[in-house]
């Protein structure tokens, strides 16, 4: 019921499905430290509110479109190894190609003792920012991070079942009012889906938060 309502404000303040479910797997997540958002224009702010964090958190934000002339595809971020306690990596990597290198990247700005919080879409729509490129299952970002250096990977599916999968591509286009109620629906018919087929839970997943560390 907690997410359940979590989900609905969100999508009743324009948001879609898939945010508020990113929205509620970083409720629990506490940033500390020195702390960088890689690829947010908005600065981590639309994350932020939703994250807790300790009195030492010291936050600052890295993206190409905010005047920083660094190219993900190819270039090192601008800082040396071990720099961070905390790097944000959310709804970045599929807008990559060269996925492996940025992995890379923001891998090796982690401290070895720190945190590295990535997001990223699955069953989503096209969405070119300016370029969408790839949708990653947990086998598949589980090697890239692994290859990155990540020696403890806490993969959070946001699983949820075809009726919220199917209409959360939609949902965006109906008047605001009817979101909710949609929503509803399909919610409903999930969770009955879901009694009947418990085995099939995997299969619809929207996307995927994970916390990795060295």
């Amino acid at each position: 019921m907690k997410k359940y309502l979590f989900i609905l404000k969100v999508i009743w303040e324009g948001k879609s499905v898939t945010r508020g479910y990113t929205n509620f797997s970083l409720s629990d997540i506490e940033l500390r430290g020195k702390t960088i958002d890689i690829g947010s224009s908005g600065g981590g702010g639309v994350y932020l509110e939703f994250m807790s964090s300790t009195e030492d958190t010291v936050f600052e934000s890295f993206d190409m479109k905010i005047g920083n002339n660094v190219d993900f595809e190819t270039d090192q971020l601008p800082a040396p190894d071990d720099a961070y306690d905390t790097v944000l990596f959310l709804n970045v990597m599929e807008h990559i190609f060269n996925y492996q290198h940025i992995a890379n990247e923001v891998q090796r700005i982690t401290k070895t003792d720190g945190q590295l919080i990535g997001f990223v879409p699955f069953l989503m729509w096209y969405h070119p920012d300016h370029k969408d490129f790839f949708r990653y299952t947990h086998e598949a970002l589980e090697i890239i991070l692994k290859r990155a250096g990540a020696k403890e990977i806490d993969m959070r599916p946001l699983y949820c079942g075809p009726f919220i999968a199917a209409t959360q591509m939609m949902m965006l286009s109906f008047p605001r009012i009817l979101r909710p109620i949609i929503f509803t629906g399909g919610y409903i018919l999930d969770e009955i889906f879901f009694l009947l087929k418990k085995t099939r839970i995997c299969r619809y997943t929207l996307g995927y938060t994970y916390i990795c560390k060295k």
